[in-house]
C-alpha cells in the first residue's frame, strides 16, 4: 500500500512510497506460524508470528488514518470485512464440502467453527469449547487458526469505535489507544495467576489487543525516509540485534512467561523493526525487500488460510502410511501453494463477485443439508458410549469365563492368536499372567485401557491418565512403593503421546526405576515427534540392558482399522491387541542389570529434522 512518512501527530509533506520491506516481515510473521503448525516441537515459539500480523495491522491502520483522516470509521471498517471475508467463505465452504465427504463425524464441528470464522466470532466460539491453541492432538478442527483472524476483525471494529469518539484529536486518540493498550495488558497478566490453561487469554480480543495498539502508536512516530550514516550505523546494529532476539523467541516454547511479559517484550521489539524498516535506507529494509520474501508476503493471507486445513487433511491421509513425517509435509507443499496461488489469482480477476456468489451458495446448500442429514457428535457420542459400555460389560464377563474355566480363550484373544501369532497366548499364560505383578504409566491411552489391560494383568498397578507427559512421569514413579512389588517387577512406560521430551527427562526417569525392568512402548501419532519419541527410546535401549522395547509402532501403524478417527486411540480390537502385546512381553520378561555403555550421539539439526523413520527393528531395541 501507498504511504507518506508521518511524525508524532503529524504529517510530512513528501511524495507518498510504499513500505516494501513490510511485505518481507510479513512472510517471515507466516512461515513461523507455518513451520509452528508442522514442527510444533522444533519451530516451538512459531505462535508468535501472529502478534507480529497484529503489530502490522495496527501500523498500517495508524498509517492510513494520518493520510486520510475524513473517511467514516464504520464504513472503513465494513469495507475491511468485506475485502477479508472472499477468499475466507472460499476456504471454509471447500473444506466444509469435504468434511461432509470424508469426516461426516466431525461436519458439525467443522460447520460452527467455519460459521464463527465467517462472522468474525471464531476465537470466541474456540474460548467457550475450551479448545486450547496448543493441545489439539489428533483433532480434526481444520479452522483452529482463525482464532487470530476474528480477533484481528474484532480489532478493526475497536479501532473504528475509538476513530468515531476521538478521531479528530490525535491527542485524545492517542491516548485512547494507550489506555486501551494497557487495559488489555493488565487483563493477561492479571487473569494468568488465575487460569492453569491459558486458552482465554491467548484467544481473548481484550487480553491480545494491546500488541495492535503497540503497533498502531508505533505508527504514529514512523517515518518514511534515509538516515544518516551515524542512524545508519545503528539502524544495522540494532536490527541485527533485534533479528536474533526475534530468533530467540521463535524457539521459545509456550509458558507463563509469556503472559508475564514475553509477549509485551516481543511487541515492543517487532514495533522498533517496523520502525527502522520503514526507512528505506538501512540494510535491514533492503534485505527484507527480496522477490521471494516479497512472494510469500503479497499471498500471505491465502496461503495462512489454506494451511491448516492442507495439513490437518493429509495428516488423516497419511497416517498410517509407510511415508515419514517430513515426506508428507514435503508432499502437501505443492498442494499448499497451488492452493493459495490460485486464491490469489482468482480474487484479483473480474470473476471475483461471481467466485464470492457461488462460494456462498455452496456454503449454505452444504450447511443446512449436511446439519440435517448428518448425525450430530452428540448423538455419535451417545452411541459410541453405549457400545463402548456393552464391549467392556462383555470383555468382564469373559475375563470371570476364563478365571472360572481356565481352559478357554476369549474370542479376542483368539482372534489375536490367529492374526499375530508371534503375540499368541495361551490358556497357561494367562493362569501365570494373572500372579504377575507390575507398574504402568502412561497418558490417556493407558487409562482408556486399563480394564482390557487388568483382564489380562490383575495384579499390575495402572496409573493413565489424559495429557500426561513425559516429564511428570518421575515424580509419578516416586510416589510408590516399588519394593512392595517385588526386585523384579516390570515397569511399563507408555508416554509421548501429546509431545515429545528430551534424552536427559527420560536418563532421569530410567535411573529413577533402578534396576527394574523397563518396557518403553512406541508411540503411534500422526505428530511430528512419532519418529523423535521412538528414536530416543530405542537410544535408551542399546544403552541399558534392563530397558527394552515393547513395539506397539511396528504391529499396529499400518492398520488404520485399530484406531479411532484421531489414529492415536485403540478401539475394539485395537485395545485388545493394545494389551495383549504387553501381556505377552511380560511372560518373556528376564530381569536384566543395567549396561554401563557410553551413549551414541544423536543426529541433530537439519540431519535429525529429515531423518527418515524406520520400520526394522528386533525384539528387544525396537523403533519407528
Amino acid at each position: 500500500m501507498a504511504l507518506r512518512p508521518f511524525f508524532l501527530f503529524g504529517v510530512d509533506d513528501m511524495q507518498s512510497r510504499e513500505i516494501r520491506s513490510f511485505t518481507g516481515i510479513r512472510a517471515l510473521a507466516l512461515w513461523g506460524v507455518i513451520l509452528y503448525h508442522l514442527y510444533p516441537h522444533i519451530i516451538r515459539g512459531g505462535y508468535l508470528g501472529v502478534v507480529i500480523f497484529f503489530v502490522l495491522s495496527g501500523y498500517l491502520l495508524m498509517a492510513q488514518h494520518l493520510t486520510s483522516t475524513k473517511d467514516d470509521p464504520l464504513q472503513k471498517f465494513k469495507k475491511q470485512y468485506i475485502k477479508l471475508t472472499p477468499p475466507l467463505l472460499l476456504v471454509v465452504t471447500v473444506t466444509l464440502v469435504f468434511a461432509a465427504l470424508f469426516f461426516r463425524d466431525d461436519f458439525h464441528d467443522v460447520l460452527y467453527s467455519g460459521a464463527a470464522a465467517i462472522l468474525g466470532v471464531n476465537n470466541w466460539q474456540q474460548i467457550f469449547r475450551g479448545l486450547s491453541y496448543f493441545d489439539l492432538h489428533g483433532k480434526f478442527l481444520p479452522f483452529t487458526h482463525f482464532w487470530a483472524l476474528s480477533a484481528q476483525i474484532q480489532f478493526y471494529f475497536i479501532w473504528a469505535i475509538l476513530r468515531k469518539c476521538f478521531g479528530n484529536h490525535r491527542e485524545k486518540f492517542a491516548l485512547s489507544l494507550a489506555v486501551t493498550g494497557i487495559l488489555s495488558l493488565f487483563l493477561m497478566t492479571g487473569m494468568k495467576p488465575f487460569m492453569d490453561d491459558a486458552t482465554r487469554i491467548y484467544y481473548g480480543t481484550d487480553t491480545r489487543f494491546f500488541s495492535f495498539t503497540i503497533g498502531a502508536l508505533a505508527g504514529m512516530i514512523g517515518c518514511q525516509g534515509s538516515f544518516n550514516k551515524s542512524q545508519k550505523r545503528k539502524s544495522n546494529l540494532v536490527s541485527l540485534l533485534i533479528a536474533l532476539m526475534l530468533l530467540c523467541f521463535l524457539l521459545f516454547k509456550e509458558g507463563s512467561f509469556l503472559y508475564y511479559g514475553g509477549m509485551l517484550f516481543f511487541t515492543l521489539a517487532m514495533s522498533l523493526l517496523l520502525l527502522i524498516t520503514a526507512r528505506d535506507d538501512n540494510r535491514a529494509a533492503k534485505m527484507l525487500d527480496n522477490p521471494l520474501l516479497r512472494y510469500f508476503g503479497t499471498r500471505s493471507y491465502e496461503l495462512y488460510l489454506w494451511q491448516y486445513p492442507v495439513m490437518l487433511v493429509f495428516r488423516q491421509l497419511f497416517s498410517h502410511s509407510e511415508f515419514s513425517y517430513h515426506t508428507v509435509v514435503l508432499l502437501q507443499m505443492p498442494v499448499l501453494f497451488a492452493l493459495g496461488e490460485g486464491t490469489y489469482r482468482l480474487f484479483r480477476s473480474q470473476s471475483k463477485k461471481k467466485t464470492v456468489r457461488l462460494s456462498l451458495a455452496v456454503f449454505l446448500l452444504v450447511g443446512i443439508l449436511g446439519g440435517i442429514i448428518i448425525p450430530t457428535p452428540k448423538e455419535n457420542e451417545m452411541e459410541r458410549a453405549r457400545l463402548e459400555a456393552i464391549a467392556a460389560q462383555k470383555r468382564e464377563a469373559e475375563r470371570k469365563k476364563i478365571e472360572a474355566e481356565n481352559a478357554e480363550l476369549s474370542e479376542p484373544i483368539r482372534e489375536i492368536n490367529e492374526k499375530w501369532p508371534e503375540l499368541a497366548l495361551s490358556a497357561r499364560d494367562l493362569k501365570t499372567l494373572e500372579t504377575k505383578k507390575g507398574l504402568m504409566i502412561g497418558d490417556s491411552i493407558t487409562e482408556m485401557t486399563a480394564v482390557t489391560i487388568e483382564n489380562l494383568l490383575p495384579n499390575f498397578k495402572i496409573d493413565g491418565k489424559k495429557n500426561r507427559q513425559m516429564v511428570q512421569a518421575k515424580d509419578i514413579l516416586t510416589s510408590y512403593d516399588l519394593s512392595s512389588l517385588g526386585a523384579d517387577a516390570p515397569i511399563v512406560i507408555q508416554l509421548g503421546t501429546n509431545s515429545d521430551f528430551k534424552q536427559k527427562v527420560l536418563n532421569q526417569l530410567l535411573d529413577a526405576c533402578g534396576d527394574h525392568p523397563v518396557y518403553l512402548m512406541t508411540t503411534v501419532i500422526p505428530d511430528p515427534w512419532e519418529a523423535s519419541v521412538n528414536d530416543k527410546f530405542k537410544e535408551e535401549a542399546k544403552t541399558r540392558d534392563n530397558v527394552h522395547i515393547i513395539d506397539w509402532y511396528k504391529i499396529a501403524k499400518e492398520h488404520e482399522d485399530l484406531f479411532v478417527k484421531d489414529h492415536t486411540h485403540p478401539k475394539g480390537l485395537g485395545m485388545d491387541l493394545f494389551a495383549q502385546t504387553i501381556a505377552k512381553h511380560m511372560l518373556s520378561q528376564k530381569k536384566e542389570g543395567k549396561k554401563q555403555a557410553p551413549k551414541s550421539k544423536k543426529p541433530h539439526g537439519f540431519k535429525a529434522l529429515f531423518q527418515r523413520k524406520s520400520d526394522e527393528s528386533t525384539p528387544d531395541n525396537e523403533q519407528s
